[in-house]
């Protein structure tokens, strides 16, 4: 599915939920579905690492974050909390 309509905002909440729900987030993947280049995906990925980080500021139980997985090419969200 393409969603060449969506805007900014709207790319990263939804990588924000595909992350959330377990899936892996290939740039070039992402980058051709929205119709964007990879480093405006990179850009998507580092607001969202942004966003977690400020959240653990006021909710320090959250420990999620986003990492790179070589394995499966792609993006992941990792839980601290859930690895122990």
């Amino acid at each position: 599915m393409t969603h060449y309509s969506y805007g900014k905002c709207m790319r990263v909440l939804d990588l924000f939920v595909r992350l959330e729900e377990g899936r892996v987030i290939v740039k070039s993947e992402a980058a051709r579905e929205f119709g964007v280049n990879e480093r405006s995906i990179q850009r998507d990925i580092d607001d969202i690492r942004a966003f977690l980080d400020n959240r653990r500021v006021f909710e320090p139980q959250d420990a999620r974050h986003i990492v790179y997985d070589r394995a499966r090419r792609g993006f992941v969200m990792e839980d601290e909390f859930a690895k122990i």
